[in-house]
């Protein structure tokens, strides 16, 4: 299980996330996005190592 800490822009950002997000950060374990969107990286981050909650909420169906 390889956890990531992804940038992502334009068409790379889940439809569901636009226009509200053009740019963001987003967290991905095997490929899939678990958490996001993240304004930051440090927000991603925080996610990933557990600090702070994920965005599992807002995270688009698979």
């Amino acid at each position: 299980m390889q956890t990531q800490i992804k940038h992502l822009k334009g068409d790379d950002v889940p439809k569901a996330w636009r226009p509200t997000w053009a740019v963001c950060w987003v967290v991905e374990v095997d490929g899939q996005i678990i958490a996001g969107p993240y304004a930051s990286r440090e927000e991603a981050e925080a996610a990933a190592s557990g600090e702070e909650d994920p965005k599992l909420s807002q995270t688009p169906a698979p």
